[in-house]
Formats: structure tokens, sequence, C-alpha cells
């Protein structure tokens, strides 16, 4: 695919820290599946908070495969990121279920294979992104 995504162009901006460009691509109503733990983030407001603490961890994302069919798309890439202080109080406030001190993660590099199936609303906002990734080969790294 020549002609990068709008999925793609969200990863971009997030690794970028360019947080007024990925909030302009997300849909109010936005729904985000974590398939790999079965948590559901709803609205723009929620989904910020996680994507900005993604930002925060310096990503370096690679492109594996940037696919779409109308409305619909599905984005694989490695997700390279380094463990930072706002990366370990975000996950602390979610209750991540940390390998060991997270403290002592801090500065790590982590890289793990991820897909997102997404969906464009009308307006062509993100309004759903379904998101798969094996979160025990990351915690693997940290070991």
């Amino acid at each position: 695919m020549t002609t990068p995504s709008p999925f793609s162009l969200l990863i971009a901006a997030v690794a970028a820290r360019d947080m007024t460009a990925v909030n302009a691509r997300l849909a109010d109503d936005i729904q985000w599946d974590m398939m790999s733990t079965g948590e559901t983030v709803k609205g723009r407001d929620k989904v910020m908070q996680w994507l900005e603490a993604g930002a925060a961890s310096r990503k370096e994302p690679a492109v594996i495969s940037d696919l779409t069919c109308n409305d619909w798309g599905a984005y694989e890439y490695w997700n390279i990121g380094t463990i930072t202080e706002e990366l370990v109080a975000f996950g602390n406030r979610q209750k991540w279920p940390w390998p060991k001190d997270p403290q002592s993660l801090i500065g790590q590099k982590y890289k793990v294979a991820q897909c997102f199936v997404w969906h464009l609303n009308a307006a062509g906002k993100i309004c759903l992104m379904k998101q798969y990734l094996d979160t025990g080969s990351v915690w693997m790294q940290f070991k």
C-alpha cells in the first residue's frame, strides 16, 4: 500500500507524540477492544489516556502490513518502545500485572507484534479498534 491508512497515520502521530493529530483522528464514541485482556475502553477521553501513555514510551513502530477495504482496515506492526516513568505510572493506575518491580524496568526496551482491526465512522474518524497482541511475550522480555 503506497498511501498510509488512517490507522497508520494515527500510530505515526502517537510515535511523534503529536497528541493533537491523534485526537483529531478519533471519533467521540470510539471503542477500543483489547482482545488479549478482554478490556474495553470507550470514549475519546479514555482512549486518549491510553494513547498518551503509549506515546510516553518513545514508540518506534515498524509496519508489517497496512491494509484497508472501504471503511475497515487491518494494521500490523512491531510496537517497539522504552519503559518510561510515565508508562509505569499509567500501568500502576491500570493495575497492570507487572512481572517484577516496574521501577526496575524504566529504561528497558520492548518489542511486540500487534495487529489492530479498525473501522471508520461516516465522518472518517476511527470509531472502533480491536487490538490483538500477546501480552505474555511482553512480560517475558523483562524477566
